[in-house]
């Protein structure tokens, strides 16, 4: 089965704020993943840094996409995860205590977790806990099968890495055949790249 390209974005260094910013560009309703996130207290940036990069690679095609949320999957592909939540996770081991707000978003699932809750996606969603270039094609690997299996209509593979503790992320949403242009060699060797060493996109909307 031949991919096609819907959308491409990438982050840097994102917060709650910048996410929900390119999170309601478009418009549309989005009044049950707000109510879901406002039940969120805590989420760690790169959580925030890889959703943002979905929420721009969704923006060219937001109502045909969300239209069938149900059958959107999610691979997120990190071998970092959230290290500002891990990090206060084992400091506050160290001293004895837990946080719960902590807790949950210390999880590298936490990364694909928060693109579907920001986006209210109930299709196949897994977190690969590799490195960009071994986990993309492991990743293009699991989508061919969800679309060709009529599992998902898009799928979105999104990496995240955070070289020096701050955290880059490269999202490319893919579909069916027309559904938009083939997906080409070099779209794919961009994703597999580093994210952090050339955002295409500003690390602020």
């Amino acid at each position: 089965m031949t991919f096609t390209l819907v959308g491409r974005g990438d982050a840097q260094a994102c917060k709650r704020a910048d996410f929900d910013a390119v999170a309601r560009i478009g418009g549309g309703d989005r009044t049950l993943a707000e109510a879901a996130l406002a039940a969120i207290r805590y989420a760690d940036p790169a959580s925030f840094t890889t959703a943002t990069a979905v929420a721009r690679a969704l923006a060219a095609r937001r109502e045909t996409v969300l239209a069938v949320r149900d059958r959107v999957g999610v691979i997120a592909i990190s071998a970092d995860g959230p290290v500002e939540a891990m990090a206060a996770m084992t400091q506050a081991g160290r001293e004895g205590t837990s946080s719960p707000i902590r807790f949950p978003a210390s999880n590298a699932g936490a990364l694909a977790g928060v693109i579907s809750i920001g986006f209210t996606l109930r299709g196949p969603t897994l977190l690969l806990t590799l490195p960009p270039e071994r986990g993309v094609p492991v990743g293009l690997l699991l989508a061919r099968a969800f679309l060709s299996r009529g599992v998902a209509e898009f799928v979105f593979i999104a990496t995240c890495a955070a070289a020096g503790g701050v955290p880059a992320s490269r999202c490319l949403l893919l579909g069916r055949p027309g559904d938009g242009d083939p997906l080409a060699e070099l779209d794919v060797a961009w994703l597999a790249s580093d994210p952090g060493a050339a955002a295409t996109s500003s690390a602020r909307p």
